[in-house]
């Protein structure tokens, strides 16, 4: 289907690595829920909330729509999402339109980190 959307989270404990990969159209009801798995997720780190880095792998969608762009942006700013921020958050896009949404985010986060691959996006996490 042209307009489905696919995701997997994995958690590595050691690293306190947070990895999203995320592939298709994402809708506002996608971003919604599929951000719901991922403060779930988050939670589950306990005492290692805020020591935590996340990666969202992108790399599978080549632009989402401007009310999902809005949607996360507001998300972002929401007060007790901000209490499960992450350290670092990456992102790994492919296309040029996705890179410009993702810089949109940096209005309400502005450390977000942009790359072209997962290795150099995950060393850059890593890094203190």
């Amino acid at each position: 289907m042209p307009n489905s959307v696919s995701h997997s989270i994995e958690v590595d404990l050691e690293r306190k690595l947070l990895d999203l990969r995320i592939g298709g159209l994402v809708s506002p009801e996608d971003a919604a829920w599929i951000g719901e798995e991922l403060r779930a997720a988050i939670r589950a780190l306990g005492p290692d909330v805020g020591k935590h880095v996340t990666l969202y792998d992108a790399s599978a969608v080549h632009v989402v729509p401007q009310e999902t762009v809005e949607l996360i942006k507001h998300t972002l700013d929401n007060p007790a999402v901000r209490q499960l921020w992450a350290r670092k958050v990456a992102f790994v896009v492919h296309t040029a339109l996705a890179r410009l949404q993702v810089q949109r985010l940096r209005e309400v986060r502005a450390d977000i980190g942009v790359f072209d691959d997962r290795e150099t996006a995950i060393a850059w996490l890593m890094e203190p």
